[in-house]
Formats: C-alpha cells, sequence, structure tokens
C-alpha cells in the first residue's frame, strides 16, 4: 500500500499518518480500506507514511524515497502493490502487479490498471472501462449523533475550488453558523472569507482525532458546495470522490452538495444536490434544510453502500485480476 509522503503542517519532524493526525483525504481513504483488508485476512506493507500506528498484520515501512521504496517492495514481495500516490512515489517499471487508485483531477500519469473513484471522474481522464470503486467508510470510526447542533459544517482545504465562500453564503442566508474546519495554504482567500462573512464563519484550523468526529457528527449538515473552477492542478476542477461525504454520512449528518463531479453520484439517499451557481435565499435555504433526510438514513445509507468490508472485497476482486496478468485502461 504506497500512499505519498507528505510532511504533517503542524508538526513537518513528523509525516502524515495513516490514519492522519488531521488533514489528509488519501491518508484517510487508505486507513479506512486497511481495515476492510485485514478483516479480510491480508497482510500489508504499508509505505510513504513513517510513524503510522503499529497493529497487527501491518508492517510500518519507513522509506519515503522513490528508491527505497523499492527496495521495499521487493523485500516483502507482495502478491500486488496498489498505488496511491498517482506514481509520484513509486518507481516506474516495477516487478509486481499493480493497481493504481487516481485520488486527483485530470489524466493520471500512468492510466495502466487504474481505479477511479467515480465515474465523472473517470470521464475526465478520458478512461471508458476501468473499474470505478467508491470511497469506503468505516462506520465504528464515527460516532453517530441523531440530535443535531445547530450549525453547519465545512470541512476540508479552505480554497476556492472547495466552494468555502458558496457555503459561507448558504449559511449565512440559513441564518446559521458555519464552522469551517481544515487547512488555509491560501492566506488571502481565508482572510477575504472572514472579512465577508464576519458573523457568519467560525474557523477553528485543522482538527484531528476525537474533536474532529465530534465535530461532524454535531453538525446539522455538512456542506460540500465543490465548485468546477480555482484548482490547484489548473483546468476545470471535477471533484473526484469526496471522502467527506462518507464521513458525515457515517455519522448521520446529511450533505448538502454541489452538482459538480462525483456528488451527484453519490449525495442522493444521504443529502441534496444544489446546482452550481444557484444563488441561495433563505426561502431557499429553509427548504433544503427541510427536506434533508434523517440522521439513522443517512448512517445506514452510508454502511450499505461505502462500508469498508464492501469496497475491500471490492478491491481484492480488482487485484486478484491484476496478479493473474490481466491489463486495462
Amino acid at each position: 500500500m504506497v500512499v505519498p509522503p507528505y510532511r504533517y503542517g503542524a508538526d513537518p519532524t513528523q509525516w502524515i499518518t495513516v490514519p492522519p493526525q488531521g488533514y489528509g483525504g488519501i491518508q484517510w481513504v487508505v486507513a479506512t480500506l486497511m481495515d476492510g483488508l485485514l478483516e479480510a485476512g491480508c497482510e500489508i506493507l504499508l509505505l510513504g507514511a513513517p510513524g503510522s500506528p503499529v497493529q497487527d498484520g501491518v508492517t510500518v515501512s519507513p522509506a519515503v524515497k522513490t528508491t527505497d521504496i523499492h527496495v521495499a517492495i521487493e523485500a516483502f514481495a507482495p502478491d500486488v502493490v496498489h498505488d496511491h500516490s498517482n506514481a509520484a512515489a513509486l518507481p516506474p517499471g516495477g516487478l509486481r502487479p499493480t493497481v493504481s487508485t487516481h485520488h486527483l483531477n485530470g489524466v493520471p500519469e500512468g492510466q495502466i490498471n487504474g481505479v477511479y473513484l467515480s465515474r465523472a471522474q473517470r470521464i475526465a481522464a478520458g478512461s471508458e472501462s476501468a473499474p470505478v470503486i467508491r470511497l469506503p467508510v468505516n462506520a465504528s470510526r464515527y460516532p453517530f449523533q441523531e440530535a443535531k447542533d445547530d450549525y453547519l459544517l465545512f470541512l476540508g482545504r479552505v480554497s476556492a475550488h472547495k466552494g468555502v465562500r458558496e457555503s459561507a453564503a448558504f449559511a449565512r442566508a440559513a441564518d446559521l453558523p458555519l464552522t469551517v474546519a481544515g487547512p488555509a495554504w491560501e492566506k488571502d482567500y481565508l482572510d477575504a472569507l472572514l472579512a465577508d462573512f464576519p458573523h457568519t464563519v467560525r474557523y477553528v484550523g485543522e482538527v484531528g482525532g476525537s474533536a474532529r468526529t465530534r465535530l461532524i457528527a454535531r453538525a446539522r449538515a455538512q456542506l460540500v458546495l465543490s465548485q468546477p473552477w480555482g484548482g490547484p492542478f489548473s483546468g476545470r476542477w471535477v471533484e473526484p470522490g469526496a471522502t467527506v461525504v462518507s464521513e458525515a454520512a457515517a455519522s448521520g449528518t446529511p450533505v448538502i452538495a454541489s452538482d459538480n463531479g462525483c456528488l451527484p453520484e453519490i449525495v442522493p439517499g444521504v443529502g441534496t444536490v444544489l446546482p452550481v451557481g444557484q444563488e441561495i435565499t433563505p426561502r431557499d435555504a429553509e427548504r433544503v434544510l427541510g427536506s434533508l433526510p434523517t440522521a439513522q438514513a443517512v448512517r445506514e445509507a452510508a454502511v450499505d453502500r461505502w462500508s469498508h468490508h464492501t469496497i475491500a472485497r471490492q478491491y481484492l476482486a480488482v487485484y486478484k485480476r491484476a496478479v493473474s496478468g490481466e491489463v486495462w485502461t
């Protein structure tokens, strides 16, 4: 299991672990998938996340450089390599069967034996037949709370393509506070957000651990108003998989999302979808909030669709295809 080796922003002497200390979408995906694979009896070598918690069945490698990762893989001799780094950490021309999950926008570095998180992401990458496997969620990691508090939540990178301003505008129309939690690497964007929505937005920074899961579980709704512009890699931003949707749903927290990328595929049943660019009036906000499914229905849908057991079985089937020598694009 190969993840991109990134330094932890709050303490650059550490690497982002699996699961992550705070923000780390790919690391959460890998942690949850590993839950399912371990319960299925797999043994796992984890690369790109030194310092990750020790657990039975997992060997955590200190390797972060490509050459060291290659040596570690060959020493472990796995049946299959699962790359989550978009080929950034994996040496080219590896000797082992490899499956690559694409977590980003656009065309991946290597399209051989790729897996996509949504049909929208697969289309944007130019593939027609590669497997689509949704992001997993382990409900036992998320506390369920049926009675919600009166605040809305934005969880993620504080950037234009993630729709933080649109979330603040919705919250203001709903006359509810918006808690914004996540890294803010673009200071000008954050400063403008706080200046324009001083009585709506409460920015709490990057939140991890139980504080993070409580924040998700208590929110009246989670806002995922992704925008098709302003992304970090230029060009159109197509929301690829949206970990925050499954996390919120597992907590019984409904989702209010835009219709960008994967969101129209995954949000119906756990929330509602709004067109990008729609101006939200107080009446609109009241209608949307009143139409959201119950906490119990949302959690049941999350477990039914995206359980780590279900997603692990889907990946095991794909691993077997790769091990048998099958190649797809």
